[in-house]
């Protein structure tokens, strides 16, 4: 079946299909064609499909472009969980962990539930308190006590006061 004989839907459910599976030149094969399409229309592509159409690009080596895109789906439709979730994809394709984690922050505000976010964070982790809260997080102080309560994770530092 050649793409101009899909529908808008199989296109997006055939390019999420491919984000799935992480066969990304697939996925922009097809999400490519669905935003096109819309374009071509003169319509706008509705906001989740263009938030998978940007991961496909960031992964694509366009991430600049992709980050782009993907901020203004979340513009357009700021509680959709899928959008915080590719838009924090982008982020740490662009080894922007922090920026990552914000994003993943703002979508579980949005969408307290979602078992994506939710995973993503839990995966990513988060980040512990300064040890010394008054001052800067990347102060010397708080840099220097962090690895050291680190080294001591377990038995001494439970001792410490949170």
């Amino acid at each position: 079946m050649e793409i101009e004989d899909y529908s808008d839907e199989e296109l997006l459910e055939a390019g999420r299909e491919a984000v799935k599976r992480e066969q990304w030149p697939r996925a922009k094969e097809f999400l490519s064609a669905y935003v096109d399409r819309h374009t071509a229309r003169g319509e706008t592509v509705p906001a989740s499909g263009l938030a998978s159409y940007a991961l496909c690009l960031a992964h694509q080596k366009e991430q600049r472009k992709g980050l782009e895109l993907c901020k203004k789906a979340q513009h357009a439709d700021p509680r959709n969980a899928h959008i915080y979730w590719c838009l924090a994809q982008i982020h740490l394709i662009g080894k922007s962990r922090k920026e990552a984690i914000d994003t993943i922050e703002r979508g579980l505000r949005a969408a307290p539930d979602n078992f994506l976010l939710l995973r993503m964070r839990r995966r990513l982790g988060v980040r512990q308190p300064p040890p010394l809260p008054f001052l800067d997080r990347r102060h010397a102080l708080n840099v220097r006590l962090g690895k050291i309560i680190h080294k001591l994770k377990g038995s001494a530092a439970a001792v410490l006061p949170a």
